[in-house]
């Protein structure tokens, strides 16, 4: 090809592409080794948690999903010396969270003890043939009053069973409502 044919113009814009292009390919190159590390770091460090040579180390970063602070909280409090298993930060790092977040989940009602979340939105569903329950329903259905903090998250979580068990059978969707079901047996 005859590259005389090319205006000063295009050539300029066709550097400047190239040059866009091969900083872009930098960037995508370290993002990916950096990815590829973390990974491998991660899986090492499962491994060594389940050989029980789970170092202060290995355990912190086999528990990326914890709070680095939680974990690092956890690892200073242990003996100097001794491993720091990663059950040990995620059981520990995981209660204080849970303590600290105020929005504990609400426990089921009495006429429920034993039954699980799903099996008793079965039961409030289909004792009442015919009548149509929104998810604020079947939670005041099951649970009761529930804090202001903790409706949010348990919204969410009936919202998910209460598709599930329509998807099962266990009671129907009004279709021309969404988020409202019922049981017509």
């Amino acid at each position: 090809m005859d590259f005389s044919v090319l205006t000063s113009d295009f050539k300029k814009q066709l550097e400047q592409q190239r040059s866009r292009l091969l900083k872009e390919r930098d960037g995508i190159v370290k993002a990916a080794v950096a990815q590829a590390s973390q990974t491998v770091d991660a899986n090492i460090s499962h491994i060594n948690a389940l050989l029980g040579e789970a170092t202060a180390l290995t355990a912190k970063r086999a528990y990326t999903r914890q709070s680095k602070v939680e974990a690092i909280e956890v690892i200073a409090k242990a003996p100097k010396g001794k491993a720091v298993s990663s059950k040990s930060i995620a059981t520990k790092a995981g209660k204080k969270t849970r303590l600290n977040s105020g929005a504990a989940s609400p426990e089921l009602e009495s006429a429920f003890s034993g039954l699980t979340p799903a099996e008793a939105i079965v039961q409030v569903v289909q004792g009442a043939s015919g009548r149509i329950f929104n998810v604020d329903e079947v939670i005041a259905g099951i649970y009761g009053a529930v804090n202001a903090d903790a409706m949010p998250k348990t919204r969410q979580k009936i919202g998910v069973t209460l598709g599930h068990c329509a998807r099962r059978g266990e009671f129907t969707k009004v279709q021309d409502m969404p988020a409202q079901y019922r049981w017509d047996g």
